[in-house]
Parts: C-alpha cells; sequence; structure tokens
C-alpha cells in the first residue's frame, strides 16, 4: 500500500525522533542547572554572618564594628530589660586566656522576631546583629538555650578549641 503525498510529508526521517529527545534532555539539564544556579548564588548573600564567641568582641570590637555577626556567650544575670517587644540586656563570657576577666557586651534587641521562650538569665544565646559604634550590639534575632542543660557542653568545647 502506498502512501498519499500529505502523509509521506507527515512522516519523519530515521533516527529523528531519537534526535528530538536527545534535544530536550539536553535543554531540560540546562534549564536545571541555571535554577539551580540561581539558588545557589542567590542564598549565600544571606549566609554571610560572621560567627564570634563574646570575648573575641570584647578584646577587638573595632574588627567587628558596622559588620552583621552572630555572637555567642550567656545571658548576664540580672540584665534583662524588656520594653514591649524590645529589650536590652547584657552577653556575657570569660575569656579563655585570662579565666579571671569576663567580658561584657550591651545587646539592644529591635522586637523585629519574637524573643524565645528559653531567654532567660543565664541562657546560652546566639545573638544575630551589627556592632554600633558605642560597641554595642543592635540585634535583630536571638537564640536561647537553656543554659542548665547546655552549659557545661560549651564550656568543656571552648576549652578544647584554646
Amino acid at each position: 500500500m502506498g502512501l498519499n503525498a500529505p502523509q509521506a510529508l507527515c512522516r519523519n526521517r530515521p533516527g529523528e525522533d531519537a534526535m528530538k529527545m536527545r534535544m530536550a534532555i539536553i535543554m531540560g539539564v540546562i534549564l536545571i542547572s541555571l535554577a539551580a544556579l540561581v539558588l545557589t548564588t542567590g542564598g549565600m548573600k544571606q549566609d554571610s554572618i560572621l560567627i564570634v564567641d563574646t570575648h573575641t568582641v570584647g578584646i577587638q570590637p573595632d574588627k567587628f564594628q558596622g559588620r552583621e555577626i552572630r555572637m555567642r556567650g550567656f545571658v548576664r544575670p540580672g540584665s534583662i530589660l524588656r520594653y514591649g517587644d524590645r529589650a536590652d540586656f547584657e552577653v556575657s563570657q570569660t575569656d579563655p586566656a585570662h579565666p579571671e576577666r569576663e567580658v561584657v557586651i550591651p545587646v539592644h534587641f529591635t522586637g523585629e522576631t519574637q524573643l524565645p521562650d528559653t531567654f532567660e538569665d543565664g541562657a546560652r544565646v546566639r545573638v544575630d546583629g551589627v556592632l554600633d559604634g558605642s560597641n554595642r550590639l543592635v540585634a535583630t534575632h536571638v537564640e536561647a538555650k537553656c543554659a542548665s542543660k547546655y552549659e557545661a557542653e560549651y564550656a568543656e568545647r571552648s576549652a578544647a578549641e584554646i
């Protein structure tokens, strides 16, 4: 049985279907690669927070002024003053090079996020913010853990880093 002229024109040449499939796969891989590149480079800007201990900030405050940092330490007992959603408190830590010296950094929490339920005197904290010209950390985010549970582990780890 012969094909009439319109059916003959619609018929693919040998191997044309395989070539279309390969082209579709290549285009898919390119699109996925571009999407992954955009996602990874866009996310890197948000991850550029410098992580430091309180004693390091206290010893070299000029090095951290105006920079976004995540400072680790402990809420100094008796220092918490709350003003609605905002709060002022102090974060302290013993200087490993001079165990008799306690380094204290004042913190002003802006209230952009909520303070955690575990935020209390003596709690281990991570505070995200910018160190201003008066060596006060203006914080936008605070994370706190129960001091009694984590204090020993943190002290052991800090001693091991020395």
